[in-house]
């Protein structure tokens, strides 16, 4: 049974969601740029049925997690947060998943720890610059989330509208909903449209393909092969597919037939990462 907890760090308090027990090596989660720890949710339930360990996170300014000053955000603050995070959970080793932006903290991460704790790799859908048709559809979703409804199941009812979550299902029912808070009559989701936007200009200003000399452990690269928002919409590029496999000695690669979001949740990236895992 999963469990929610807090962990007060150096930056502020992160929720995070723990499966199955703490034995063996822990994969620690973390999500894109407005996502939360539910979107590991199957993952955490294949980890916790097989007698594994996963944690994911809310990062700050996300979900349950902490909402902190503006200047506190960026890759490599998530990434000191996890690094921290795992210390004051007693873990010593462990593997890093991440989805989208949580890739490049997995990337920032990786540069940060050289070779003490991080074990293996998982990059979900992230690892160098995405596409301008990409970026546009990511920020064509996020708008939805600055506005206000009056219900839940009309802000359900928007995100829906932008196609861009597929396949749609209870999972991301529920992982939205998680999200959400009832103010004055009206709902809106509790993450900050300010540490989303300080996060997008940071990833703005940084070439990801900087950090593919640091990795020097296994890493196994999901890439989504659906396009989103037209036909070049890819996160991860064929071009930077087919360089990462090429120039990182460590890494593997497998593609699957889901867009951006419905990668994370495909039985196909769970039966991936666990065996690579394993």
């Amino acid at each position: 049974m999963a469990q929610d907890f807090d962990l007060e760090l150096l930056r502020g308090r992160l929720r995070a969601r723990r499966f199955g027990d703490s034995s063996g090596v822990t994969a620690l989660c973390v999500p894109g740029l407005s996502s939360n720890s539910r979107v590991f949710e199957r993952l955490g339930e294949r980890f916790e049925r097989e007698g594994r360990s996963l944690v994911a996170f809310d990062l700050r300014g996300r979900g349950r997690s902490e909402v902190t000053e503006p200047g506190t955000y960026g890759w490599e603050n998530h990434a000191r947060d996890v690094l921290e995070a795992a210390e004051a959970m007693g873990i010593e080793q462990f593997d890093f998943v991440g989805h989208s932006m949580g890739a490049f903290v997995g990337l920032t991460a990786v540069s940060l720890d050289r070779g003490r704790a991080i074990r293996r790799l998982v990059l979900i859908d992230g690892l160098g610059v995405p596409s301008q048709t990409a970026i546009a559809a990511i920020f064509a979703a996020l708008a939805v989330r600055k506005e206000t409804f009056t219900s839940a199941d009309a802000f359900i009812a928007a995100v829906r509208s932008t196609g861009l979550v597929t396949p749609w299902s209870e999972f991301w029912d529920e992982h939205y909903r998680y999200d959400l808070i009832t103010e004055n009559g009206s709902v809106h989701p509790r993450t900050s449209a300010a540490a989303v936007a300080e996060d997008a200009a940071y990833g703005a200003t940084r070439d990801p393909r900087a950090f593919w000399p640091f990795l020097t452990l296994d890493t196994l690269l999901v890439r989504a092969s659906v396009p989103m928002g037209g036909p070049d919409g890819f996160v991860v590029t064929e071009a930077d597919y087919r360089d990462f496999l090429a120039e990182v000695p460590h890494a593997r690669g497998i593609e699957v037939a889901e867009n951006h979001y419905g990668i994370v949740a495909a039985e196909k990236t769970c039966d991936a990462i666990g065996q690579f895992l394993q």
